[in-house]
């Protein structure tokens, strides 16, 4: 089953974002990862192949996982419902019916992840221009 996570490190922006929301920058900082998985995941649903339709069913954006020191966003394929997930998406030879095709949940994930610190700031800063992380 592929998973691919997203690892935030560092970035001023999102530091002095997270700065105006203290006491609360697990929640915030979940809510707006959590958002930028939903974009990812849009993504690759749109990407996914459908034959039977199970493997673009068996396509989940899990809650944020909350650890000490890192907060996750976990998006999944497959499981007992399309247990080749993994070869449908590893695959680059199989045929793919335009737009699907393989790497649909590794190349939208890639995408944004190189702007994904960016966004968590531009998010976070909406979330407090609009009051909406309380």
């Amino acid at each position: 089953m592929p998973t691919y996570y997203a690892n935030v490190i560092g970035a001023e922006e999102l530091a002095r974002a997270l700065a105006r929301v203290p006491g609360q920058t697990e929640q915030v900082l979940s809510k707006a990862l959590y958002e930028e998985g939903q974009m990812a995941f849009a993504e690759s649903q749109k990407l996914t192949p459908i034959d039977t339709g199970a493997l673009r069913g068996s396509g989940f954006l899990h809650t944020p996982n909350i650890q000490k020191d890192k907060i996750s966003v976990a998006l999944t394929y497959g499981g007992p419902a399309a247990p080749y997930a993994l070869f449908v998406h590893e695959i680059l030879s199989s045929y793919h019916a335009a737009p699907t095709q393989a790497k649909y949940l590794e190349l939208p994930v890639a995408r944004r992840s190189e702007y994904l610190v960016r966004n968590l700031a531009t998010r976070i800063n909406h979330m407090i221009r609009q009051e909406i992380y309380r």
